[in-house]
């Protein structure tokens, strides 16, 4: 009889030390899944502005920088989309190429974080007109609906803009 105790002790022991294994180990593989789920950045999580120029034989380059101002993490893949608009709001005919480098990858964002992309377009009439000069530019973020709009004085002739993917971090033309 002592030893179908000591036994039996030894059995019930031996399952409180896996269940207590066990649960311990739960949270901690659902916090490793709930910190890699990030979903889409939206427009509301995102503040844009630009991030200097330059130019050389009539190209010219820009640099524009997402940050997340809000406190939950987001991703941005791909390329944004733009439109152009000149002083009086009128939409400035606009082709955007995706073809700029670096391509797209996935940028986790946390809070505060930051991600750059580029654009580049030429600024040397093929005909006597001059190229239109946009006021505004209407920035649409990778894989989100709604649109972010800044200030921005680009030229590009033709209506042409190049345009990189994002990358993570802040960087220049």
């Amino acid at each position: 009889m002592r030893h179908r105790m000591a036994r039996r002790t030894r059995v019930l022991l031996a399952g409180s030390i896996t269940a207590i294994v066990v649960l311990a180990a739960v949270p901690a593989s659902m916090a490793g899944l709930h910190a890699a789920a990030a979903g889409p950045c939206v427009r509301n999580q995102l503040a844009v502005k630009a991030n200097g120029g330059e130019g050389a034989a009539g190209t010219i380059y820009n640099a524009w920088v997402f940050t997340n101002v809000s406190k939950t993490k987001c991703t941005l893949s791909g390329y944004p989309s733009l439109e152009l608009y000149g002083k009086r709001g009128r939409p400035i005919p606009t082709t955007v190429q995706q073809d700029l480098p670096p391509g797209p990858t996935a940028v986790t964002l946390p809070s505060g974080a930051s991600a750059t992309f580029r654009t580049s377009y030429s600024d040397v009439p093929s005909s006597r007109r001059r190229c239109p000069v946009s006021s505004v530019m209407q920035i649409t973020p990778p894989d989100a609906e709604k649109s972010l709009f800044i200030p921005a004085v680009l030229s590009p002739c033709r209506g042409l803009v190049h345009v990189s993917a994002v990358r993570a971090g802040i960087h220049r033309a």
